[in-house]
């Protein structure tokens, strides 16, 4: 009796294979074809990463200059310095950096920046009705502490997203 509850088990076992491999193949294929179908969907989007870049010449030029425009009046530094350290590879950091200007600096306009710039955006919410102050005073709050904390604006703040567990 014994013997053959092994051999039913053993049966069992090797049965599991086969209908987990059976699943796998049906699995398989429509995940291939959404490759493909994903593919030339990004090919036809443009040369960027998820969906591409279709801006045109001129929209690249104006968003470089914003770019550049915005990161000097950030350093207190002129756009043409800033185009220099970028054409040389620089990070933002780095040219701060050959200004006198610290990290632990440049990472406290930035945030006074952010600051800011949430502040505008809440009160435009206010302004047009779509929150109140009480919910705009209260995700400022939020925010504020998510910042101290190390999770910083969402995206990649002090650690952000990409904080271990």
């Amino acid at each position: 009796m014994k013997e053959n509850n092994q051999k039913s088990s053993k049966l069992a076992l090797n049965s599991e294979p086969n209908r987990t491999n059976k699943y796998l193949k049906y699995a398989i294929l429509p995940a291939f074809a959404f490759a493909l179908i994903g593919a030339g969907t990004a090919s036809a989007n443009g040369w960027g990463m998820f969906g591409g870049n279709n801006a045109s010449p001129e929209e690249v030029a104006q968003s470089a200059q914003d770019r550049f425009q915005h990161e000097a009046e950030l350093l207190g530094l002129s756009v043409d310095k800033v185009k220099a350290g970028w054409a040389q590879g620089e990070t933002l950091f780095q040219i701060a950096e050959e200004n006198g200007i610290t990290p632990e600096q440049l990472q406290e306009k930035m945030q006074a920046e952010r600051q800011q710039r949430m502040q505008e955006h809440l009160q435009a919410l206010v302004d047009s009705g779509v929150i109140t102050q009480q919910q705009a005073d209260q995700r400022q709050e939020f925010m504020r502490q998510q910042q101290q904390n190390g999770r910083g604006f969402g995206h990649y703040g002090k650690r952000g997203m990409m904080k271990p567990f």
